[in-house]
């Protein structure tokens, strides 16, 4: 695989479950009915003709979703392979921008989107190729902010092996890999601190795992089981913090077009509290799904 560093490449001016019918997935009751004063998600994703889209799921009960927010179209039709968790600033000069990274064919490009009030626009920058082989793309950055001590990146490939890299002023650089995942169907960034990333993902029998990686070398993940059965029929997940040590989970099913919302306490294996909230209203079949968060504030903390 060649590295590149990041370049300024504008390219652009303008601007959840198969086979579960009703039943949700086995969840646990918790003492909080408030949900952290109604937590939210920033529901972000890429839809098939190519358009940035986010809204805004609520933790009331039944749940409560925005309407959605069409942004410009940042990819050509199926382009999209995966998406990493997209960032939002308030820009000096006013307005706002997004950035976040992706997988557009067979290469990895940070995506910046601005929001001004001189016209709008957006620009890729390459960030690594011969990126064919990977199915997924994680980025995990302690702490938040512009400036973090550190900024890793998680490839899952389609031979089940996970593979994390450092970025750095010199770009991108290897540091290892985990065979053993071709079970995993999706997942999503839970915890991220100064020694380890936790991930949260489902399998194609429907367990539902977190994944401890300590950000020590060599990459040694600790996986635990959170519950054995019914999460087979999201095609994606995605999480928020809520609170000091919880988070909401958005679990989408593409083939019907429904989405689901969980309050998740902290993960300590099968004894982790699920409350489901219940289905989302509105429809959900866009093929990339991901968070869309300040890039302000404390990282994600489930764990």
């Amino acid at each position: 695989m060649r590295t590149m560093r990041r370049t300024a490449a504008l390219l652009g001016a303008a601007v959840l479950l198969a086979g579960l019918g009703t039943a949700t997935a086995s969840a646990a009751k918790t003492s909080n009915p408030k949900i952290q004063s109604i937590c939210s998600l920033d529901l972000g994703s890429i839809t098939a003709d190519g358009h940035y889209v986010d809204q805004v799921l609520s933790a009331a009960s039944p749940p409560v979703a925005s309407e959605r927010r069409v942004g410009p179209k940042i990819a050509e039709p199926g382009e999209t392979r995966a998406s990493a968790t997209w960032e939002f600033k308030p820009e000096p000069e006013g307005g706002s921008s997004d950035s976040g990274y992706a997988l557009y064919g067979d290469t990895l490009y940070s995506t910046v989107i601005n929001n001004v009030p001189d016209g709008p626009w957006w620009g890729r920058g390459l960030a690594m190729d011969d990126m064919s082989a990977y199915t997924s793309i994680a980025r995990a950055a302690y702490p938040k902010g512009d400036s973090p001590t550190r900024q890793y990146f998680y490839a899952m490939r389609n031979d089940g092996t996970l593979v994390r890299w450092k970025r750095d002023a010199e770009g991108f650089h290897p540091l290892g890999t985990y065979a053993g995942f071709s079970a995993v169907k999706t997942m999503t960034l839970i915890s991220t601190t100064a020694t380890y990333d936790t991930f949260l993902a489902t399998t194609k029998a429907g367990a539902l795992y977190t994944i401890h990686i300590p950000a020590t070398s060599p990459l040694t993940p600790v996986v635990k089981v959170v519950r054995s059965s019914t999460w087979q029929g999201f095609e994606a997940i995605v999480a928020e913090k809520c609170g000091t040590q919880s988070r909401l989970l958005a679990a989408i099913d593409t083939d019907t077009g429904s989405a689901y919302l969980y309050a998740v306490g902290h993960a300590n294996g099968t004894s982790t509290v699920i409350q489901s909230l219940g289905k989302v209203p509105g429809t959900y079949n866009d093929p990339i799904y991901f968070l869309r968060t300040s890039q302000a504030g404390t990282p994600l903390n489930g764990e």
